[in-house]
């Protein structure tokens, strides 16, 4: 796990706290990233209410046949899976809205119990997560702003196929009002998610989860957390199937 781009200490705090929440989708040419995100539904005395969802861009979800490369991190016990997870009907299992794609986690937890493993992931949380206030205040001017996502190598070189690396650049709204990454990104990156950092009180900070990647295209649209919520919202009337974290 690396930064692609200049030192910044916020690196180190982005990969120390959600290095483990993103899976690798795809290879070249349609390579991509998935991240895990956890709907906060109903905070309660006994514990959240919350729903997990996996989240990526629209565009890494057409295709009949998925590929989900098993990162060994995340397997336990360590070494029980398999380097990768061959998904048939991959198309049909996701929602979509706005070049944002959405399914609930039920299929990866199932298989992972049916060979006799489990994920050690973490998970975007509703309080990570940008709101609408947080969209609306990206403006014209560029802020600083960092991208997670699977970088791809190729065959026969060295080392993880698919490493996990931090992309820095700056985002901002252009004058049609798209939130876009500024500059290019490796390919892989697409579908992975952006942090920023939003200042609290004088001397610290709160990093925010903004959204995720469109594309690996030359200063993608940033598909934000406003979207998610609204096609997950639509999904999940009436709401049900949830899951009690304490």
């Amino acid at each position: 796990m690396s930064a692609v781009t200049d030192d910044d200490p916020l690196v180190d705090v982005i990969l120390e706290r959600w290095s483990a929440c993103t899976l690798p989708l795809g290879q070249r040419p349609h390579a991509g990233t998935a991240f895990f995100y956890n709907e906060l539904v109903e905070s309660t005395p006994e514990g959240d209410n919350v729903r997990e969802w996996w989240v990526t861009a629209d565009r890494l979800t057409r295709t009949k046949v998925g590929e989900v490369r098993l990162r060994p991190s995340l397997i336990e016990p360590a070494g029980a899976a398999s380097d990768s997870l061959i998904v048939l009907d991959f198309e049909e299992m996701w929602s979509r809205r706005s070049g944002v794609a959405v399914m609930r986690t039920f299929f990866l937890h199932e298989h992972a119990a049916e060979k006799g493993w489990s994920w050690a992931t973490t998970q975007i949380t509703e309080g990570t997560a940008g709101t609408s206030d947080h969209v609306r205040a990206v403006e014209g001017q560029p802020r600083r702003a960092y991208a997670m996502g699977h970088i791809t190598r190729e065959l026969g070189e060295s080392g993880e196929q698919r490493p996990l690396a931090v992309a820095i650049s700056t985002i901002a709204r252009d004058p049609d009002g798209v939130v876009r990454w500024l500059g290019s990104l490796p390919d892989g990156f697409a579908g992975g998610p952006v942090f920023v950092a939003e200042p609290h009180g004088d001397r610290s900070f709160i990093l925010r989860c903004l959204g995720l990647i469109a594309s690996a295209d030359r200063n993608p649209d940033v598909l934000t957390f406003d979207v998610i919520r609204s096609l997950i919202e639509k999904l999940v009337r009436p709401k049900r199937g949830l899951f009690r974290r304490r």
